[in-house]
């Protein structure tokens, strides 16, 4: 193949301001970590994948966490608003580090328009008690994002007598914003569910994964994986 480049883990740019060797840097769409020191318009090469140290802002960070680049602070955060999407948590970091492992995405589009979040409830994993659980699996919400569409599967018929199940969020919404309570008579096997805030959308006042709620009676089987569709909003 005569027309082959090189493999794109090394992308070369004009700075466009003034950086340190480890630095993050923002191109565009381009996001990477410069490879040496630049000031501004020289050429520079910058890292888009692998895994790297970058400094982060107070986010509380948990492993798996998505990573966004905040281009003021010039420090990757936790707060979506109109910071582009850059990486993934590998070490989780706690407020007060200064660092943060990402592993780097590479080049990515802003992530101002519309993205999804997924949880999986599975009784195998989960557990079935009259509750508000937390999936194993499950997606975090950002801050100030305008929750307003979705569907559900119930992939395994859930199974309870007169159990109703409602989703939500553990922080920033209510236990049931994205889904009233339901009988699971209306969850049969794959079974497809228009969730609530397809009609009733709502903002989220902080971050936080989705919940089930689990009320009338226990659960004794049943999985059910739901996908949200939200837009990040900026308050400024």
């Amino acid at each position: 193949m005569n027309n082959y480049l090189h493999e794109g883990t090394r992308l070369t740019v004009t700075a466009p301001y003034t950086v340190s060797s480890g630095g993050g840097v923002k191109v565009g769409n381009i996001f990477g970590i410069a490879a040496y020191d630049a000031v501004l318009n020289d050429s520079l090469e910058v890292l888009t994948r692998g895994v790297v140290s970058v400094a982060k802002d107070a986010s509380t960070f948990a492993q798996g966490d998505l990573v966004y680049w905040d281009d003021t602070a010039k420090k990757v955060t936790s707060v979506v608003g109109s910071n582009m999407l850059v990486g993934i948590v590998e070490v989780a970091a706690a407020t007060g580090v200064a660092t943060v492992a990402v592993k780097l995405f590479g080049v990515t589009a802003p992530t101002n328009g519309v993205r999804v979040a997924r949880m999986l409830y599975d009784f195998t994993v989960d557990g079935g008690a009259i509750s508000t659980i937390t999936p194993a699996i499950s997606d975090t919400i950002p801050k100030d994002a305008i929750v307003f569409g979705g569907t559900l599967n119930s992939t395994v018929a859930p199974v309870g007598a007169s159990a109703t199940v409602a989703i939500g969020t553990v922080a920033g919404s209510a236990s049931n914003s994205i889904l009233t309570a339901t009988a699971i008579t209306s969850l049969t096997l794959d079974a497809v569910l228009k969730v609530t805030c397809t009609a009733t959308p709502f903002k989220m006042t902080a971050a936080g994964k989705m919940t089930v709620t689990i009320a009338t009676t226990a659960l004794t089987a049943g999985q059910i994986e739901a996908w949200v569709i939200y837009v990040p909003a900026t308050n400024d």
